[in-house]
């Protein structure tokens, strides 16, 4: 005989799948802010056509990316997404020589009965950046007094002063913006010769966080970013479930990998 607290535990200890999404909102039209307070930025690669490269040119191309992700250091983590759909939509054009319409029509005719077996590939940077990660306490401000005086007064300031600690957060968060924008655009500049990167804009890069809980293209083909903050809610529109080795999203199957 099963007991019914049993049978519903789980269910009972699920608790909504935004609650487990640590993203809350849009800083501006680029960076993005955290639950715990680290700040992001989406960035999108490219990729190099290495199939007319020689081997030293691709050795060569790759150490330089390597040492370009250096700049981001131990405060910093990077995800890397890569994305792989068939079915897509091939964009194409028409010309008024209606030979070459018949032609290309011929191609992309051609190339939808492949629809199955061709990808697309969309590679994504997610870089996170520390932020604002303490909490203001009187012990940890009197230990700071001789290696930081300056952070000790304003933490122990704070602690009496509400507006005074908004003020001091603010200001951490201000640093930590403009860190994180130096060290993404130096990236860019170190690589933007041989592989084209850019840094996304909210909008797309609402679209590309929402490709990473969403495997349907129907849940984020035709997204609209509504508004800067709660993206936790706005994020999650698939049921997730997790098991051992895989995970299972809607109708689509993830294998995990350690």
């Amino acid at each position: 005989m099963f007991k019914l607290k049993q049978i519903t535990k789980e269910y009972r200890e699920a608790a909504a799948l935004c609650s487990q999404v640590n993203l809350f909102g849009f800083v501006d039209d680029e960076v993005f802010l955290t639950k715990s307070g680290d700040v992001g930025i989406v960035l999108s690669i490219d990729g190099v056509d290495y199939e007319c490269l020689d081997t030293n040119t691709i050795d060569n191309l790759t150490q330089r990316l390597t040492a370009a992700f250096r700049v981001f250091d131990e405060k910093c983590r990077v995800y890397q997404y890569l994305f792989k759909r068939n079915r897509e939509n091939i964009p194409f054009q028409t010309y008024q020589n209606p030979i070459v319409n018949a032609a290309i029509r011929n191609r992309i005719e051609y190339l939808k009965t492949k629809a199955e077996s061709l990808y697309s590939f969309q590679i994504c940077y997610v870089v996170l950046c520390e932020g604002f990660r303490y909490n203001v306490s009187i012990l940890n401000s009197l230990a700071k007094i001789v290696s930081q005086p300056g952070d000790a007064i304003h933490e122990l300031q704070a602690l009496v002063s509400t507006r005074k600690q908004v003020v001091l957060i603010d200001g951490e968060l201000q640093q930590s913006l403009s860190a994180l924008r130096a060290k993404a655009r130096s990236f860019v500049g170190q690589v933007g010769d041989f592989v084209g990167t850019r840094i996304l804009s909210k909008g797309e890069a609402f679209r590309v966080l929402k490709q990473i809980l969403n495997f349907s293209p129907l849940k984020f083909e035709n997204v609209r970013l509504g508004r800067d903050t709660f993206l936790d809610y706005y994020l999650c529109e698939s049921h997730i479930e997790c098991h051992r080795g895989f995970l299972r999203v809607d109708d689509y199957y993830v294998s995990a990998v350690a």
